[in-house]
C-alpha cells in the first residue's frame, strides 16, 4: 500500500531525472563513522519522585560536541546492555546514545512473567515513557556525574527510538495516547523536549491501551520500521506494526517494511562476534540518516530517506512510504 504522498514524491524525482537534474543520495554506510566510540557501562540515576533507580549505559563520540542525544528503549525482558550495535554504530556518527534499563528487565530488576504478563502490566505502559522523561531531565546531572561528557549533550536536538515494547514507549514519548485499563479518558506521555522518533516492531490498534485514535497527535517525524515475517501477538499480521504510520497525520513520517525480516532482525547481532544480517545494515542505513534529517537537520539526510537508496542497497527487500 503506497500513499498517495509517496507517488507525489516518487513523480516530482521521475520529472527531475527526465529533466536532467541531479539527485543524488548522501552516500551512507552501514560501517563505523568516522568518532571513535567511548562507552560509560553503568550509571545508576536516582529518581527521588518516583523512588526507583534507572541504570542507563552510554555509547559517545570521542570528540568535543556538542553533540544529538538519542534515548533508546529496550524490548521486553532485555536491558541497557541489548542494542550496542545501534548504540555503537549512532556514536560513530556523532549521537550520544542512551540506554537505560526498565522494570521489565531480566537483567537489571529480575522481572519474572511471561510475555502476556509484561504486555498486559498497566504499570510498564505508564513507568517506560517516564523512564524516558526522567533520563532527559538528569542530562545536566549526566554531564556532573561523568565529567567526560561534559559539553557533548546537546539538549535542544534529542530523539527517541525503540524497539518492540521500546516502540510503544517511543511513540508514546511521540505523541500516541494511551487509554489506561477502567480508564475512559486516553492518556498523553508526550515530552515536548524530543524532536522526532524511530519505532521498530511497534505495536497497532488493540493491544496495551492503543486505539483507532492513539496516533491522532502524532506529529513528531516518525520513522517506522517492521519485517515481513515480523508477526504480531494473536495472529496478527505484520501490516499491523504499520498503524502508527497510516493512522497518524501526514508530515515527515516515513514507514520502512524490510522483506524477510522478523521481529529479531531489528536487535541486531547478540553477541560482539554476531553476523550483521543485510537487514539489520538496512536498519543502521536508515536510521542514522533519519537522525541526521531531523536532529542535526541535515539536507543529505532528507535526501537520501527520499531516495531509493536503500531499495538499491537491499536489492529492493526494503519497501518506503511516507507521508
Amino acid at each position: 500500500m503506497r500513499s498517495p504522498t509517496t507517488s507525489i514524491v516518487a513523480a516530482v524525482l521521475g520529472i527531475a531525472a527526465v529533466a536532467g537534474w541531479t539527485v543524488e543520495p548522501a552516500r551512507y554506510s552501514p560501517e563505523a563513522g568516522p568518532h571513535k566510540v567511548r562507552t560509560v557501562g553503568q550509571l545508576v540515576l536516582h529518581d527521588s519522585a518516583r523512588h526507583k533507580d534507572v541504570r542507563v549505559k552510554i555509547y559517545y563520540p570521542d570528540g568535543p560536541g556538542p553533540f544529538p542525544v538519542v534515548i533508546f528503549s529496550h524490548g521486553a525482558f532485555a536491558s541497557k546492555e541489548a542494542y550496542w550495535a545501534l548504540g555503537e554504530y549512532w556514536a560513530s556518527y556523532g549521537y550520544v546514545s542512551i540506554h537505560p534499563s526498565h522494570d521489565d528487565s531480566r537483567d537489571d530488576s529480575g522481572y519474572r512473567g511471561g510475555l502476556m504478563k509484561v504486555l498486559n502490566d498497566s504499570r510498564l505502559w505508564e513507568s517506560r515513557p517516564r523512564d524516558i522523561s526522567f533520563v532527559i531531565d538528569s542530562l545536566g546531572e549526566i554531564e556532573r556525574r561523568v565529567p567526560e561528557l561534559e559539553g557533548k549533550l546537546d539538549r535542544s536536538r534529542i530523539g527517541v527510538g525503540g524497539h518492540s515494547y521500546g516502540a510503544y514507549t517511543a511513540e508514546a514519548i511521540g505523541g500516541a495516547t494511551i487509554t489506561m485499563p477502567g480508564e475512559r479518558t486516553p492518556r498523553s506521555f508526550a515530552d515536548p523536549r524530543v524532536k522526532a522518533v524511530v519505532i521498530m516492531s511497534p505495536q497497532g490498534e488493540g493491544e496495551m491501551g492503543l486505539t483507532a485514535h492513539s496516533w491522532d497527535n502524532m506529529h513528531l517525524p516518525t520513522l517506522l520500521m517492521y519485517g515481513s515475517l515480523d508477526f504480531g501477538t494473536q495472529r496478527r499480521t505484520p501490516t499491523w506494526r504499520s498503524q502508527p504510520f497510516y493512522k497518524g497525520p501526514p508530515g515527515d513520517k516515513y514507514d520502512v517494511e524490510l522483506k524477510g525480516a522478523t521481529h529479531f532482525t531489528f536487535a541486531g547481532p547478540f553477541f560482539r562476534s554476531g553476523h550483521q544480517s543485510m537487514l539489520f545494515k538496512c536498519e543502521k542505513l536508515e536510521t542514522v540518516a533519519f537522525w541526521d534529517a531531523y536532529l542535526k537537520d541535515d539536507p543529505a539526510g532528507r535526501t537520501y530517506l527520499r531516495s531509493d537508496a536503500l531499495a538499491k542497497f537491499s536489492h529492493g527487500a526494503a519497501r518506503v512510504d511516507m507521508k
